[in-house]
């Protein structure tokens, strides 16, 4: 985390809060927990492309201030097919060479 002063906090705060819960009551952020311990948050996001994931991380009042990671989740369900589907063109490749 980027050293802020504790003015800016106090400033920014109120308004990461009015965000995040204008996104989850939109329902693009589903859930959105504090790291106890740490300055910082974990938030799942629905996006439905890049250009929605980045508006939403831009437009956070706290953008310029903070650092992010971003890592997109899929469901186990989407993840098995994908497998499926690479496994299953490497088992029908093996078969016929």
């Amino acid at each position: 985390m980027r050293q802020t002063s504790v003015d800016i906090w106090a400033k920014l705060l109120p308004a990461h809060f009015k965000y995040l819960d204008a996104l989850e009551n939109k329902k693009t952020v589903e859930v959105s927990y504090h790291l106890i311990g740490h300055q910082g948050d974990v938030l799942i996001v629905n996006a439905d492309s890049d250009e929605q994931l980045a508006r939403v991380v831009g437009e956070d009042p706290l953008f310029f201030y903070t650092e992010r990671e971003i890592y997109p989740l899929t469901t186990r369900e989407v993840h098995k097919r994908r497998l499926e589907e690479i496994f299953g063109k490497a088992t029908a490749h093996t078969r016929t060479s």
